[in-house]
């Protein structure tokens, strides 16, 4: 009997298990664990001690977690058959411009990270894609998280770099990005892309941030041609 795929998934920043849970439902045949980071800081570490997935498994990162899947990856990499990036880059942080965007963002945390959270939501999707998606699909999240785990995730973008692991990493690694991501640009995606012995990126026309939501059904099938899920 075929052994069923196990699957990882974790959670960007401010999300929670909500964020996958579309996509989750289209892999009944999978069996699914998902890690997002509203009460600690995120790591590689934090995602070894949560674990209760068996391994080996494929380890799928959205946004901030697909740095943190890089990192668990490097780090185990005999728990990891392979590596779904999505809306990832190799670091967060690429100018001094972006560091002052996300310098200002920590301070607004502090005083409203309500209105914070609202204008990243705001961005995560195209207007094309708020006028085809019901509102109750654009949702990462079921309550807002407070304002230091906010802080804790922001600090670990600002500093997050996975150029110098990636070259290292031996394992299939598929990158998935929007074209129209304004948090996480394709030309990030693509320079990681080239920096994996083994990494394919795909780039999706007119899609925001959150391409799993946006077309959830061609999202399971992306996955499916490329993780041996039937």
């Amino acid at each position: 009997m075929k052994q069923r795929v196990r699957c990882l998934w974790l959670a960007g920043w401010s999300a929670d298990e909500r964020c996958w849970q579309l996509v989750i439902e289209r892999l009944p045949e999978a069996e699914h664990q998902v890690i997002s980071f509203l009460d600690v800081a995120p790591s590689a570490e934090e995602i070894a001690r949560r674990l209760h997935i068996a391994p080996p498994f494929v380890l799928i990162g959205w946004s901030m977690g697909a740095f943190l899947a890089l990192q668990y990856a490097a780090a185990y990499p005999q728990h990891v058959t392979e590596v779904c990036v999505v809306s990832g880059a190799s670091q967060f942080i690429t100018q001094k411009r972006d560091a002052r965007l996300l310098e200002r963002m920590m301070r607004r945390v502090t005083e409203d990270p309500e209105q914070v959270l609202q204008e990243f939501d705001g961005r995560l999707f195209t207007t094309t894609e708020v006028k085809r998606i019901p509102a109750t699909i654009r949702v990462i999240r079921g309550c807002a998280p407070d304002a230091e785990t906010l802080l804790d995730g922001l600090g670990y973008l600002r500093t997050v770099s996975v150029r110098e692991l990636a070259p290292w990493l031996q394992l299939p690694v598929h990158l998935l990005s929007g074209a129209a991501d304004p948090i996480c640009p394709v030309v990030g995606a693509e320079e990681l892309a080239e920096l994996l012995p083994q990494g394919d990126l795909t780039v999706w026309p007119e899609v925001g941030h959150v391409p799993f939501l946006s077309q959830p059904d061609r999202f399971v099938a992306w996955m499916k041609e490329r993780c041996n899920i039937d």
